[in-house]
Parts: structure tokens; C-alpha cells; sequence
């Protein structure tokens, strides 16, 4: 099954939880999940989107002071899973 999806990966957990009960509030479809091996970050968390709200997801991190390392976008085919910055 391939699957479609952005991730923002965080530095500290703090943040992380923050952005997601902000983006939350907001309405949008995301959730916090590990993040991927594939990809270095200082925490251990990232958030998962719908690609579609990249632009309006950054706008709302960067609007409430939310400190983030990246946005990407994530490929998934079966069980390979691949990560591209964005």
C-alpha cells in the first residue's frame, strides 16, 4: 500500500506536545508518532500531517512561536518508508 504524509520533526519533546494540542485546536488532521530512524533529530517525536496543510501548518508553527528542526515529506510503499526535506 503506498501511502503519502508530512512530518515535523522537533528538537525537544516540549515542543513537539505543544505543536500538537496547537494544531489540534486548529482543526487540522495530525497526530505525534516516533520519529523515523531515517531521520536525526534532537527528540524522539515528530507530527504527522496531511501533506495538503503544509503550508498553513508552517505558518501556524512559525505564528505561535513553535520551534521546529523540519517539514517532510514522507513516501511509504509497502514496508519501505522513505523521507524527503521540504
Amino acid at each position: 500500500m503506498k501511502m503519502e504524509y508530512g512530518l515535523v520533526v522537533f528538537d525537544s519533546t516540549h515542543e513537539a506536545i505543544k505543536a500538537e494540542i496547537i494544531v489540534k485546536n486548529a482543526k487540522f488532521h495530525a497526530r505525534i508518532i516516533g520519529t523515523p530512524g531515517e531521520i536525526v533529530a534532537g527528540c524522539g517525536l515528530s507530527l504527522r500531517y496531511d501533506l495538503k496543510d503544509s503550508t498553513n501548518l508552517r505558518k501556524l508553527l512559525s505564528d505561535e512561536d513553535i520551534n521546529y528542526k523540519g517539514f517532510y515529506h514522507a513516501f511509504r510503499d509497502g514496508l519501505k518508508s522513505s523521507y524527503k526535506e521540504i
